[in-house]
């Protein structure tokens, strides 16, 4: 995704940013909260 939005210019397509917004960063949000909790 990073080079379609990096070089894509004005064929980002919009709605698929938005859905990967809603369906994973929530997920890599809790991977990450876990991996610092385990590294405390």
């Amino acid at each position: 995704m990073r080079n379609r939005v990096a070089h894509g210019y004005f064929k980002v397509d919009l709605e698929m940013v938005w859905k990967t917004i809603r369906t994973n960063l929530p997920e890599l949000h809790m991977q990450i909260k876990h991996l610092l909790k385990e590294i405390r």
